[in-house]
């Protein structure tokens, strides 16, 4: 775990504690909205007596803060997850959810299954697979997720690219792992022949890196949604763990409403940039009007305009080199020029900045009172 995610988890849980969590504070746990009041804490532990109980339980604050930062790390968590935690789960959830009620949003998914998922946007940077410098400026700059194209690094036999990584620092799961095949279909129309992507070896790869490999994508095909879902299953089932799904804008919405049945913590949105600027925003609209409790990664999305027009969970692309390549500054207005004077690096370090910061934007969200008690 990156000690930037604990220390945000230890400053939160102080905040709250000092403004809220005192002797006589009462909660609700998440799923039965069963209230569960604060008697005493202590530098150490929260003593909470339920609704049923007559003792008080005990719950340390180091559990409370491993379940903050795990929350801050991942941006999502269920009570399953939070049962590895502390054997009291739905107290301890219910108190999660107290602490963070301003920042995340609480939906149940179609299993029944709670989950709750922080607000603001994580952006991964692309585009850093063949210029390793790039990822170091992303780090100086407050970036702490890239995402590597497999295509690009499967024949580092070395594996340069990991030990470049942890050179910086980066040694936690901190990488999107992209199977790549967007880029074998562009080189294939400049004329150039790139090996295909064996599933197999895919799935290989993804354990043996598993150390640095925060999630990975399906093996997409576009305009076979049947055959990305058979990939996604395989892959499942020989990694061990699941990759995110990839939902290409030109299927039908119904095979989006399968993926959400299936509870996947996170959806990628994909095929976008083949279809124009208004047909995109239209897309857009429906999914997230029809499946807005869903959480969606925009696969490839750089505009600053559709990033904020919609409650993305996640984005990457690589547009944020465009303050180096064309001197342009991805601001949270549109994209402007950098001013005279401005140099390219400056830009660049500018765009990093503006869409770390995306994760951390709550200050047009209004604290919903409800999640942290009945209505």
């Amino acid at each position: 775990m990156n000690l930037f995610f604990t220390a945000k988890a230890e400053k939160k849980e102080r905040s709250f504690f000092r403004l809220y969590g005192k002797a006589g504070y009462t909660f609700y746990t998440i799923k039965e909205n069963r209230p569960n009041t604060i008697q005493k804490v202590t530098p150490a532990s929260i003593y909470i007596t339920t609704e049923k109980g007559v003792r008080p339980i005990r719950i340390s604050r180091k559990s409370m803060r491993k379940a903050l930062s795990m929350l801050f790390y991942r941006r999502v968590t269920t009570l399953k997850a939070l049962m590895k935690i502390h054997a009291f789960s739905s107290a301890l959830a219910g108190l999660l959810k107290a602490i963070v009620s301003d920042i995340c949003k609480v939906t149940e998914t179609k299993t029944g299954a709670v989950r709750l998922s922080l607000r603001g946007l994580r952006y991964f940077f692309s585009g850093v697979s063949k210029g390793p410098d790039d990822i170091r400026i992303v780090k100086e700059n407050g970036g702490t997720f890239v995402l590597l194209n497999y295509v690009n690094i499967r024949y580092d036999q070395s594996a340069q690219w990991k030990k470049h990584l942890r050179d910086l620092g980066l040694t936690y799961r901190c990488v999107m792992l992209d199977p790549g095949a967007k880029t074998i279909a562009e080189a294939e129309k400049r004329g150039r022949k790139l090996e295909p992507i064996d599933l197999d070896d895919y799935a290989d790869f993804v354990k043996r890196h598993s150390d640095v490999i925060y999630q990975y994508l399906t093996c997409d095909v576009i305009g076979d949604p049947e055959k990305t879902r058979l990939n996604t299953l395989h892959l499942e089932r020989v990694v061990g763990r699941r990759p995110v799904p990839i939902y290409h804008v030109q299927s039908p919405l119904e095979v989006l409403e399968q993926l959400v049945e299936e509870d996947h913590e996170v959806i990628a949105i994909g095929g976008s940039v083949f279809v124009g600027r208004k047909q995109r925003e239209i897309m857009f609209a429906e999914i997230f009007e029809r499946f807005g409790d869903q959480n969606f990664h925009a696969l490839g999305l750089g505009t600053m305009r559709l990033l904020l027009q919609h409650r993305w969970f996640s984005s990457d692309s690589s547009s944020w080199l465009n303050g180096r390549i064309f001197r342009k500054l991805l601001a949270w207005s549109g994209d402007e020029p950098a001013a005279k004077g401005m140099s390219s690096e400056e830009a660049l370090a500018f765009n990093i900045r503006s869409l770390t910061a995306l994760e951390e934007r709550y200050t047009d969200i209004q604290i919903h009172f409800n999640l942290i008690g009945p209505t």
